[in-house]
């Protein structure tokens, strides 16, 4: 048997989990995968489409693509940036055709779309379904902004998605798990995880590591963030380590310098 009031309240959980998606189409350049895009997105229940400096209007072959999904085309926001696009996200998702072929790409080391549904289902907060341009993509400077990074595996001889297709594999595996309405952990805010990976930079700088090397840690550190669930209190308790272990080295530096022999002149 079937518990009706189960249902009900699963059903409530996964309408509202699925409101906090946003999807934002960065500088898209064909105006019927935008319509596309818009189709799939009814299909899956997302309604917020977000279009960062479109290259194309948004006209009759956009309205033909999308049928049904017309509605959320005429309800889409547009922004001049990416960052005016994502200021109220809590969790960047970025998509991209290139996996880094080397362990050492760490811009490029991603996860898959049921390995992402799966992880966004354990967080709440608001999250940004990042989709670059037919031609190029993401760049990197975009994909630095991201939390996680997905990629969809296809064949080596031709793994690159049109955009709308890419799109709707990952929208299907997110409507998949979000149905089981699991009760997310408390989870930190987006800035507090931001204030983590400033202190854990700050560290690395401290350390006289050379540049490069600081800019792996740094990039290490938001990866390992970025595909952990981590809660409030282990961004806290973590915090309160590092900010500890910061004020003793500079405190030490600083003792270090006083103590230093003043040369004679």
């Amino acid at each position: 048997m079937t518990d009706p009031a189960g249902a009900n309240v699963r059903s409530a959980s996964s309408g509202k989990s699925r409101t906090r998606f946003r999807v934002v189409l960065v500088e898209p350049e064909k105006e019927g995968n935008i319509g596309a895009i818009a189709r799939s997105m009814k299909n899956f229940s997302l309604r917020d489409l977000r279009l960062v400096s479109p290259k194309t209007p948004i006209g009759d072959e956009a309205c033909r693509y999308a049928t049904r999904g017309r509605q959320i085309l005429e309800k889409a926001q547009v922004f001049k940036t990416l960052p005016d696009a994502l200021r109220d996200i809590s969790h960047v998702v970025g998509t991209t055709a290139i996996v880094g072929k080397s362990t050492r790409n760490l811009l490029r080391i991603t996860i898959d779309p049921a390995q992402l549904a799966s992880r966004l289902a354990e967080t709440t907060g608001s999250v940004a379904l990042l989709f670059g341009r037919e031609s190029s993509g993401l760049t990197n400077t975009e994909l630095q902004q991201c939390n996680l990074i997905v990629n969809i595996p296809a064949s080596e001889e031709y793994g690159t998605l049109n955009v709308a297709t890419a799109a709707s594999i990952v929208f299907y595996e997110i409507f998949k798990e979000v149905r089981s309405a699991r009760v997310p952990s408390r989870e930190p805010s987006r800035q507090s995880v931001e204030r983590l990976a400033s202190t854990f930079s700050e560290l690395t700088e401290a350390a006289d590591l050379p540049t490069h090397r600081r800019r792996l840690a740094d990039r290490a550190f938001r990866n390992v963030l970025g595909k952990s669930v981590i809660s409030r209190r282990e961004v806290s308790l973590i915090m309160g380590v590092l900010r500890r272990i910061r004020d003793k080295t500079q405190s030490e530096r600083t003792k270090a310098k006083r103590m230093a022999p003043v040369p004679l002149r």
